[in-house]
């Protein structure tokens, strides 16, 4: 069937759903766009929002203490730092020795840092480089002991936990146990070196003579 204008019913029909259709695109792309452009406005919204923040700061200053000892054996003598090679000089007055003599010297210890410890007798060394000389060594006995002052230390001091032993002999722990230093020089550990030729040395040691050397070690920490 066709209308005046010589189009048929059927192409006009066809042309109305066309239109139809592509109106329901148009709209559908429009509904589309708007809701993405929502979601790019929602994004954009989200990413503009502002946390406010605040900070506690702390800091502190650390600083490592110092830790040295010093010592003397004359007691006018200020305390000074005696290393390898300056050895402290103890007053044994050991020149002259012969069988059954003994002689007696004091050295004190103290910090000369800012921190405490304790101080032990760690080594005892001597030379004996000639035949005389190793006799001597061989018939040489010591004891170590601390005592509360330098006119506690005399020939006949004696040690309640330690007998006299070879010159080179290292008190233990529990016969020499290791004493409190307290830093900033407040307090001073005396220790008595009693050195003897016993009644027994032979005629080999006559002329003899020994350098000893007493190591006396202070740790911390």
């Amino acid at each position: 069937m066709e209308v005046g204008s010589g189009i048929s019913v059927a192409a006009l029909r066809s042309t109305r759903r066309e239109n139809r259709a592509r109106a329901r695109h148009l709209r559908s792309r429009r509904i589309r766009a708007v809701l993405a452009g929502g979601l790019v406005l929602g994004v954009g919204f989200t990413m503009t929002l502002a946390a406010w923040t605040d900070q506690e700061l702390a800091s502190s200053t650390v600083q490592a203490g110092t830790f040295s000892v010093s010592s003397r054996t004359v007691q006018t003598d200020p305390f000074v730092s005696h290393g390898a090679g300056n050895p402290a000089a103890l007053q044994l007055n050991a020149t002259g020795l012969y069988p059954g003599v003994s002689r007696a010297a004091w050295i004190q210890v103290q910090t000369s840092g800012s921190l405490g410890g304790t101080v032990t007798l760690t080594n005892v060394s001597a030379s004996a480089p000639g035949a005389a000389d190793q006799a001597l060594l061989n018939a040489l006995t010591a004891v170590v002991v601390q005592v509360a002052q330098p006119s506690a230390c005399t020939p006949t001091t004696t040690s309640a936990t330690m007998q006299p032993s070879p010159l080179t002999t290292v008190p233990t722990g529990a016969q020499l146990p290791p004493a409190a230093l307290q830093g900033g020089g407040a307090n001073t550990v005396t220790y008595c070196v009693v050195l003897t030729l016993p009644s027994t040395a032979t005629t080999a040691a006559q002329g003899g003579t020994v350098a000893p050397t007493w190591t006396f070690t202070g740790t911390t920490g």
